[in-house]
């Protein structure tokens, strides 16, 4: 079984092929001199040429200084617009004409759309920038441009590969509703009238090697599923012109129980909870504070933020952190939605006087409340999009749900089975689901495939650094390498866990090292990959499959600093395990220079899981 999250949102930053060369050029630490160019940025396509006019037209500015507050900059801004046409000047540079494989007369400006611009901590700009070719989108494909405090382009994430001529400007076979009708025979089910199904012109490189001109077709059935559905969320490339599925992925994924489980999992004598009578929304009032009186599953007491509402109760809606952190009652549907508040007359939370459904609600909010802390004092981000998003939690998802998921907007807890597991909401499983809300704001990494195992490993390393950072304010929370074990098979008393980030291979699904990737390429069980990689890290360590050992880690904090520094500026959407290698290099680099011991822990650790 393993934690998952049942849907990213489709954009640019998914794709599904793990073509693109992410490197950079060699570094110098940023504090010491701007970084060396070089040939890290593989110039291997012809950058469109076609007569649409570019898709950006800037001007140069001045950068920001150094001083600046870090952060996403508006793509508005004088000061991202500065940054996006100096790295597109950088680029169309590095192309060289002919000579470097570009068509002659290509122009940077309409081969690539600024996504992204972020200021850093270090007073680095990087800018993330979506592929085109003929006017067409690149599925997935990325490049991102890094600037120094001093505002010159030093280096280049990413590569391309040629694309034929005329796969974006040439007519197609078939139409937008032929590529629909084709995927809806491959889905085989009803859709939802709220997520209608959407087709769009794309160029995709399919699991062949080849780019083809393709319709990007997206089908959802997430709600009024029968008792033996699944949630879906497919999205179906069919090849314009031949009608050929080139590719498909769901985004989709849930808490599963894999085969070789099967029958491990003891029974308890809890049963499932009852819905209570929805409450009445009220009016939002005046946040309430108080002492560590409120009472979680598996935290011990905490002090919940709340509003006191005008009618006196308490809702669980935090508003001092961010744009918020709410949390909502399900009221055991399948599909999340509406506001129903849980509330409370007292603001003292999981008393034994309380309605038994608070319980699971309360570890929820503070789950939630523990992430947006986490990811401000740890990391020095401001919420899941770096502008202090807004945080929602769903509890009581469904009846007997054994499941936690993002679906791109907010988490949705189920209670449970009382078999299988209890409540899905304690601290490293709301870290790990929140956490997918990251990856999809950053790097945007597809899940499938190598990068699909690093965003199911990303996942664990947060919700695993959640629950360390509250270990070290909160003496009833104890912090292990174990993703999940408080929820999972509570009543069997051997403190199993859902993934183990120390010996991945304890669980009999994964894999904890790359030679025995072709093994094991289901996304859950290669996480275990770039999981053990953190763990030696941060820990020290020997990896059970390589025997190789690290010695000493660099703590956790530093660990964890090192991988989000990775995914927020090295990482694109088809990072494979050997990139992401090269981006924690490049983090660390950043971070605490190029001959430091940190760098070298680096590439020790993702050497003794087999990653060169």
């Amino acid at each position: 079984m393993q934690i998952t999250h049942r849907s990213q949102q489709p954009s640019l930053s998914s794709s599904l092929t793990p073509a693109a060369a992410n490197t950079v050029a060699p570094q110098k630490p940023v504090a010491a001199q701007a970084r060396t160019q070089g040939s890290g940025f593989e110039a291997k396509s012809s950058f469109a040429t076609s007569g649409n006019k570019p898709l950006v037209s800037l001007t140069a500015q001045t950068a920001a200084p150094a001083s600046a507050t870090p952060g996403p900059l508006e793509l508005s801004s004088p000061e991202a617009r500065g940054a996006i046409q100096k790295s597109l000047d950088f680029i169309q540079k590095q192309s060289g004409g002919s000579s470097r494989g570009f068509v002659p007369g290509g122009d940077a400006q309409s081969a690539f759309s600024p996504r992204s611009v972020t200021r850093d901590e270090l007073g680095m700009t990087h800018v993330r920038l979506d592929r085109t070719h003929e006017g067409v989108k690149v599925f997935g494909e990325q490049v991102i441009s890094h600037l120094d405090k001093d505002g010159k382009v030093s280096g280049l994430t990413g590569g391309t590969e040629p694309i034929p001529a005329g796969l974006g400007s040439g007519p197609a076979k078939l139409s937008s509703q032929d590529a629909l009708s084709i995927a809806q025979k491959a889905f085989a089910g009803n859709t939802d009238a709220a997520h209608p199904p959407s087709a769009e012109r794309v160029i995709v490189q399919g699991k062949d090697g080849q780019y083809h001109a393709a319709y990007h077709v997206q089908m959802t059935h997430v709600n009024d599923l029968k008792a033996d559905e699944r949630p879906r969320r497919m999205n179906y490339f069919v090849d314009a012109n031949s009608g050929e599925m080139v590719r498909s992925f769901d985004q989709m994924g849930g808490i599963e129980l894999p085969k070789d489980h099967a029958g491990a999992a003891q029974s308890q004598t809890a049963g499932t909870t009852t819905p209570a009578t929805p409450a009445t929304p009220t009016t939002p009032g005046t946040p309430a504070t108080g002492k560590a009186d409120d009472s979680t599953l598996y935290s011990g007491k905490v002090d919940l933020s709340t509003t006191k509402q005008a009618n006196g109760t308490y809702t669980l809606e935090d508003k001092t952190r961010g744009n918020g952190v709410v949390t909502y009652d399900a009221k055991n549907k399948a599909t999340a939605s509406g506001q129903t508040p849980l509330t409370d007359k007292n603001d003292v939370w999981g008393e034994a006087t309380d309605d038994s459904r608070t319980k699971a609600a309360v570890d929820a909010h503070y789950g939630a409340e523990m992430t947006y802390d986490f990811l401000k004092d740890v990391l020095g981000r401001n919420s899941l999009d770096g502008k202090g998003e807004k945080l929602v939690s769903y509890v009581h998802v469904d009846k007997n749900y054994v499941n936690a998921y993002w679906d791109g907007e907010k988490m949705n807890y189920g209670d449970g089975d009382g078999k299988d597991a209890g409540p899905l909401t304690t601290l490293d499983i709301a870290g790990h689901e929140i956490a997918h809300g990251l990856t999809e704001r950053t790097a945007g990494l597809i899940y499938e495939g190598e990068s699909g195992g690093l965003n199911e490993a990303f996942s664990d390393i947060m919700g695993t650094g959640v629950e360390w950072y509250a270990s070290q304010k909160n003496s009833a929370v104890e912090f292990d390498w174990k993703m999940g074990e408080d929820a999972w098979t509570p009543a069997n008393g051997t403190g199993d866990a859902l993934r183990y980030m120390d010996d991945p291979t304890k669980d009999g699904y994964s894999i904890d090292n790359y030679k025995n990737y072709p093994k094991q390429t289901e996304v859950h069980g290669s996480s275990g990959i770039a999981n053990n990689a953190f763990y030696l890290l941060a820990n020290g360590g020997k990896n059970r499959t390589s025997g190789q050992e690290v010695k000493d880690g660099i703590g956790m904090e530093k660990g964890l600093k090192v991988f989000y520094r990775a995914l927020e500026n090295y990482m694109t959407p088809n990072t494979t395990f050997a990139q992401a290698r090269q981006a924690t290099i490049n983090a660390a680099t950043d971070l605490y220079g190029a001959n430091s011991v940190e760098v070298q822990k680096v590439k020790d650790s993702w050497s003794a899981v087999g990653v060169k």
